[in-house]
């Protein structure tokens, strides 16, 4: 990635912090072709970056700019290692409540489904007119029936998604908030 797109990347951030092990490297590359005077200090931003880019001759600042640098390695690498982090604390965890809930939420809908088609299958198959009409009217209650565990379901695996988004944030350094995060997720 050429140093132009990192710092257009990185913008006011910390060069150090947004691009740990390659930011020192960065910023001593920049600092070769400024003079004593105008050297970037080791915690420079994005944005010092580029004015002191922008004070360099032309021919120099477009060196310095499609000067390429292996970020994207050292980025996988933090992904790989907030990604590790984030499986290890997932693995130690003992919650448990909320999976087994949504599995006997989803065993009684699975159970309901089968026993309606079962049921009008076997009247299809028997030719008993009644039978059918009774299974055919009484769609509302078995639609009453499910749909509070259909929403817990489906409340369980967005709230699971963002869980995991949050939890990855948090890993990869991000600032979280779990008390206004679960208050929007309350009332969205």
């Amino acid at each position: 990635m050429n140093l132009g797109d990192i710092l257009k990347t990185v913008g006011s951030g910390l060069i150090q912090t947004l691009l740990p092990g390659t930011g020192s490297v960065i910023v001593a590359g920049i600092n070769h072709f400024l003079d004593d005077d105008n050297q970037l200090p080791e915690n420079a931003t994005g944005e010092q970056a580029q004015l002191a880019i922008d004070s360099l001759p032309p021919e120099q600042r477009a060196s310095v700019l499609n000067k390429e640098y292996d970020v994207k390695i050292e980025q996988i690498k933090q992904s790989y290692s907030a990604l590790n982090t984030m499986l290890e604390a997932n693995s130690k965890s003992t919650h448990t409540t909320r999976p087994k809930i949504a599995y006997q939420a989803f065993q009684v809908i699975a159970f309901s489904t089968i026993a309606v088609i079962a049921s009008w299958c076997f009247a299809v198959v028997s030719a008993n007119v009644d039978m059918i009409e009774k299974i055919e009217s009484s769609w509302l209650f078995v639609l009453g029936v499910i749909t509070p565990l259909v929403t817990v379901l489906h409340a369980y695996f967005g709230v699971l998604r963002d869980e995991t988004k949050d939890r990855f944030n948090a890993a990869q350094g991000h600032k979280v908030d779990p008390v206004s995060g679960l208050i929007k997720k309350l009332f969205k």
